[in-house]
């Protein structure tokens, strides 16, 4: 076994079965090595297209790989990783090398900088851990712990491949990896704190979860769900983990987001007297711009690298992972009445046109919502696209994906890509929400979800420009080039493309494209400039105070 054989076999070890990269000189032997393997490559537009697909593929299954050539393919990579880094994300980079004989030779190598370790410097800032796989002898370890630190941290790795190391032999065959090492039983001290927490939860009148994105990074979403439903705890969840759980399960009060969410979800928040605030970075898009209004003796948060902070006393090596562990061993409480009526949970109205009238942001989100289904996957940029679709209620856990922390634009149709690939539904539908600044970033994966016939929808947002932006400070800076966005699909091979206005278009325009079928298809949707979801009115409110 050499070392690119290694490689291949740890991934498909890992479950890896499509990788995401856009090939070049440093990387061809390893992309031709992918072609005779079990392992699909996925060829997209750029770079930083592969690497949000592979994030997004990360999300969904664990792992995701992006493959890419040296330099100019790997720089490229850095916003994509350090988002990773950033929402606690695992996805591999894979980066192909000048070879090892080639660069003891001192010479001008093509997109070479500075030292041969500049660019794993650079991966070291945004990575758990990254190595050099230059060595047969050293290359299965190098594999093995860098697939580790991934795993243990959710969070980006990177293995940097010199073009002249794929056929080193290793010693000894690659051992098997393995499904991950279970979490270690908590320590006393963690079991007892644990108990506490539990005890004191149970004395509120109105214990209200509110439950982040790493409880989905760490897999804890079952293992939460079986606590909520035996203590009969209602929840929300941060805009960053939307459809952490199902958004219509008679316990989920919605999203909580400071001042810039619903009234009613924020009275239950804010009005419970033993809040747990598990597993959820307190970040400023996540809290409404720190807009919470929280009383520090009703709050426990208890969050990964954080630990447990509590009026009763910190603990900081408790973490979610071992909280849930103890609390799922618990006996079940004495029963009693619920304290916190959850807000009433109904399936989705149908969608109503009304003729002859434009499209609002608003009634967007309502056709949207009515056309859901278990097969959808919602996948959204940053923007007005993003917070309108807060409004979203989604039936199925985990079928919601957004840049919403590190908050890139450009993310969402090369996501739709790692959202498809990286699915175990055969029938999944993405559902792309973007808007026409964000578009013109990443339109040239329109070509990618063509190329490999991926059933997306694409719904373009057209308001004229940065909307976000316009709320807070508004000029010329925020207009963008209009751009005819149905010709430009129809270039890229997209198997229908329309642009509607009214409300009666967008209905007929979601029912043909939402309908099974292969390839993708788009929607531009006409909107008047100033029209904005009643999130991104209350959040750039506060915004504007600190941007004037």
């Amino acid at each position: 076994m050499d070392i690119a054989s290694a490689l291949i076999e740890a991934l498909l070890q890992r479950g890896i079965r499509r990788v995401y990269g856009v090939p070049g000189d440093y990387v061809l032997g390893l992309f031709d090595r992918f072609e005779q393997s079990p392992i699909e490559m996925i060829c997209t537009a750029g770079e930083e297209g592969a690497g949000f697909a592979a994030d997004a593929h990360g999300r969904m299954q664990g792992l995701g790989v992006a493959v890419v050539t040296y330099g100019v393919g790997a720089l490229k990579l850095l916003n994509p990783v350090a988002g990773a880094y950033a929402e606690r994300s695992p996805l591999l980079v894979i980066s192909g090398a000048p070879g090892v004989r080639e660069s003891d030779g001192h010479v001008l190598l093509h997109h070479s900088i500075r030292a041969s370790d500049t660019q794993q410097r650079f991966f070291n800032e945004v990575c758990a851990e990254t190595a050099r796989l230059d060595s047969g002898r050293t290359a299965a370890a190098e594999i093995t712990k860098v697939l580790a630190a991934m795993q243990r941290e959710s969070r980006p790795g990177y293995l940097e491949l010199p073009r002249d190391c794929l056929t080193r032999p290793l010693p000894w065959p690659l051992a098997p990896l393995g499904s991950p090492a279970p979490a270690p039983e908590p320590a006393p001290l963690h079991r007892q704190r644990a108990d506490e927490l539990l005890t004191w939860l149970r004395s509120r009148q109105r214990p209200v979860v509110l439950a982040g994105i790493e409880l989905h990074r760490f897999g804890l979403q079952d293992a939460l769900l079986k606590v909520l439903e035996r203590e009969d705890w209602p929840f929300a969840t941060s805009l960053s983990a939307k459809s952490l759980l199902n958004e219509r399960h008679r316990l989920c009060l919605g999203l909580y987001e400071g001042a810039a969410g619903p009234t009613e979800v924020r009275d239950l928040v804010e009005g419970s007297d033993g809040l747990l605030i598990l597993g959820m970075p307190l970040q400023d898009l996540d809290t409404g711009i720190f807009t919470m209004h929280l009383e520090a003796d009703r709050v426990v948060r208890v969050e990964m690298g954080e630990g447990l902070r509590w009026s009763q006393g910190d603990l900081d090596s408790l973490d979610p992972v071992a909280l849930l562990q103890v609390w799922q061993g618990a006996a079940a409480p004495s029963p009693r009445s619920p304290a916190v009526e959850p807000l009433p949970q109904a399936d989705p109205a149908p969608f109503e046109p009304i003729p002859g009238v434009p499209i609002t942001v608003r009634r967007l989100v309502g056709a949207v919502n009515a056309r859901i289904t278990a097969d959808t996957v919602v996948v959204v940029d940053p923007g007005d696209a993003l917070f309108a679709a807060a409004d979203l209620r989604l039936p199925a856990a985990s079928d919601f994906l957004a840049c919403g922390y590190w908050a890139s634009l450009g993310f969402a149709i090369p996501a739709a890509i790692g959202a498809w690939g990286g699915s175990a539904n055969p029938r999944v539908k993405p559902l792309v929400l973007l808007g026409d600044g964000s578009f013109l970033m990443s339109a040239n994966e329109l070509a990618t979800l063509a190329r490999y016939h991926i059933p997306a929808l694409v719904v373009v947002l057209d308001n004229g420009g940065y909307g976000t932006e316009r709320p807070m400070l508004d000029g010329p800076f925020n207009d963008v080039q209009p751009v005819d966005h149905v010709a430009l699909a129809g270039a890229y091979g997209f198997k229908a493309a329309v642009r509607v206005r009214y409300e009666e278009e967008l209905e007929q325009a979601l029912t043909k494209l939402l309908a099974p079928g292969d390839g993708p298809s788009l929607v531009s949707v006409e909107l008047k400039q100033g029209d904005v979801s009643d999130v991104l009115r209350n959040l750039t409110a506060a915004l504007a105070k600190r941007v004037r």
